[in-house]
């Protein structure tokens, strides 16, 4: 190569570095914003891993809620039933006392065999004389 080429090679070469050098700031600045997001980016991970541990707690604890809600609808059914079986019971027994007030009426029975009887009037006790 002749000397003329070497030169406008090297001018050329100059002429590039500093264009490069005035890229430098910004390539540097675009390694810090990298590594911000980088940092962003394990935060919103570890963030993400906490959510997934609650969400699982949660699910189990909506899990152990739907259990024990299905316990109380079974428990109140059973309740509601043994209502309605006390209810049909007073009902029987009370057309057993309309029955039986019926049958008294017609045998001419006033007073309730249930009625308290009334007790002899007690005597006057009478005190020791000294």
């Amino acid at each position: 190569m002749d000397e003329m080429q070497v030169r406008e090679r090297v001018t050329r070469w100059i002429e590039e570095g500093r264009d490069l050098f005035a890229l430098l700031p910004e390539l540097l600045g675009a390694e810090k914003e990298a590594e911000l997001l980088r940092r962003e980016l394990m935060e919103l991970r570890k963030e993400l891993a906490e959510s997934k541990s609650q969400s699982g707690d949660m699910q189990k604890e909506h899990g152990d809620l739907h259990k024990q809600l299905e316990a109380l609808r079974q428990e109140n059914e059973q309740l509601l039933s043994e209502k309605a079986e006390a209810g049909q019971a007073l009902a029987k027994m009370l057309e057993t006392v309309q029955a039986t007030n019926q049958i008294a009426q017609k045998l001419g029975v006033t007073k309730s065999p249930f009625a308290r009887r009334e007790a002899p009037a007690a005597a006057p006790q009478p005190t020791p004389h000294e």
